[in-house]
């Protein structure tokens, strides 16, 4: 029986908050040649500190490994940009995100803020270190085949 919380087979992508979600995939693509899945746009219950809110988090991942996840800024939340637009978590695929969130929490990992499901953690949740890592993990049964998820959102080209 293994004792770690997460596995680093797991680890998934690097998730950056930014500004202007559009305008730093652009950057991203002229200066590294990143490619980009569509973006992503849906409106979450989220339990943070101050309670539970429904917001509309938007992001996109790179194509190309290891992959990126840009966020849509939400300020006022724990998706704020760093100021120097620095790395803002690391995500992890888990099996069970309550179970996994309650361990990192007795790890000394604060959960910071959580996908909700019927008033229940669910979907991801993330978790900062007082190193002042912060973790994300997400329900691998809702991205079972990540290469396949990054396929479905490719975008297509335009055929005139």
């Amino acid at each position: 029986m293994t004792t770690q919380l997460l596995s680093a087979a797991d680890f998934y992508h690097t998730g950056i908050v930014v500004p202007d979600l559009e305008a730093a995939m652009a950057r991203m693509s002229e200066v590294a040649g990143h490619r980009w899945t569509e973006v992503v746009a849906y409106e979450m219950p989220v339990r943070l500190a101050e309670g539970e809110r429904v917001l509309l988090l938007r992001f996109a991942y790179s194509l190309d490994a290891p992959h990126l996840e840009l966020v849509q800024e939400i300020p006022g939340t724990p998706w704020s940009a760093a100021p120097q637009g620095a790395a803002h978590h690391l995500g992890y695929f888990c099996d069970d995100v309550p179970t996994t969130s309650k361990r990192l929490e007795a790890a000394g990992f604060a959960l910071e803020a959580c996908a909700t499901v019927d008033g229940t953690p669910s979907v991801f949740a993330y978790h900062l270190a007082p190193s002042g890592i912060r973790v994300e993990i997400v329900e691998r049964a809702r991205i079972p085949d990540f290469a396949a998820y990054l396929r479905e959102r490719t975008p297509q080209p335009q055929t005139v």
